[in-house]
């Protein structure tokens, strides 16, 4: 995710407060904040961005991958 400068600490903590969130990461590079969530469906990934992690103020964008195994 890329996070607005000044936010980046309120978005780290309501991401940890979403269910299924596993970790949360700080980066430096192209990307500001890492994410790991489980699922059980390939719907809930979609679920969840589209549902929660878009609704939080300061989030520029988001990349969304599937672990494949």
């Amino acid at each position: 995710m890329t996070i607005e400068p000044t936010l980046v600490n309120q978005v780290l903590e309501k991401l940890k407060k979403l269910p299924k969130v596993i970790e949360t990461h700080l980066l430096y590079g192209p990307y500001d904040v890492y994410m790991k969530a489980e699922a059980k469906t390939t719907d809930e990934p979609e679920k969840l961005v589209i549902n929660n992690i878009r609704n939080i103020n300061g989030i520029r964008s988001t990349t969304t991958c599937l672990i494949a195994d």
